[in-house]
This record gives C-alpha cells, sequence and structure tokens, in this order.
C-alpha cells in the first residue's frame, strides 16, 4: 500500500490552503528519499530489512512536516489577521512533534550506524 495524499491530509486533519500537488510532490521525493536511505537485508547480510509499514510511516511523518512548512509560510493568505497568531503557534507546536517523530522513524530504519565495514588507509610500518 503506497502512502496517498488523503491519507496526510487526514493526518494534518484536513487544513485550508494546502494544494493537492504539493502533498503530491513532497510524497515523491520523500518516498525516494526513504527508499534510498532504508537498511537492506541484503547489504552486508547482518540486519533485517525494514518492513514496508515502517518505511510509510516515515514518510507519512516526512510529508507531514513539509506541508506543515508550507502552511506557516502561507498563513497568510488563507486567515483573516486576526486568527493568524493562534494559528501560527498551533501549527509550530505540531510541526515540532512531528519532526522529533519523523526524526525516530528515519532513525529506526535508516542504515546509520549499522554498518561494521570501513575502508581507510593507515601507517603500519614500525620504527625501532
Amino acid at each position: 500500500m503506497a502512502v496517498t495524499t488523503t491519507q496526510i491530509r487526514d493526518l494534518l486533519n484536513r487544513p485550508r490552503g494546502l494544494n493537492e500537488e504539493t502533498i503530491a510532490e513532497y510524497l515523491t521525493m520523500r518516498t525516494q528519499e526513504v527508499a534510498k536511505k532504508a537498511r537492506s537485508a541484503s547489504k552486508y547480510g547482518i540486519t533485517t530489512g525494514v518492513e514496508e509499514i515502517e518505511k510509510e510511516s516515515a514518510i507519512k511523518m516526512l510529508v507531514a512536516t513539509d506541508c506543515l512548512r508550507v502552511m506557516l509560510d502561507t498563513i497568510p493568505s488563507y486567515l483573516p489577521d486576526n486568527e493568524q497568531r493562534s494559528h501560527d503557534i498551533r501549527v509550530r507546536a505540531q510541526l515540532a512533534r512531528f519532526e522529533q517523530r519523523a526524526d525516530e522513524l528515519m532513525s529506526a530504519i535508516s542504515e546509520k550506524g549499522g554498518s561494521a565495514f570501513s575502508v581507510g588507509k593507515t601507517d603500519s610500518r614500525q620504527v625501532n
């Protein structure tokens, strides 16, 4: 099952001012990013692969954070002046929570720190 724009809208409680095309573009970019960073089950034969549901959760959180950033930038275009401040505060708080969750999910699926293989050059000659 792939992540859809409807799922992102539902996750953000169907916000005003967020275009369908914007969500679709972020979905495309973040799907590629997650696919590239996800642990591989066959790379070194020492780790298990990442389940599809874990990848989808990471994609959803990353896209949600991107959409919240867009919403912060566009608040003046769809809200009257007297509502902007309270909406801005709420969206910023939500963005902080979503960013933290996205970082946790990406750490859980990424290869970062999971590899024990290294290639380098060292001095091996010992002087008496």
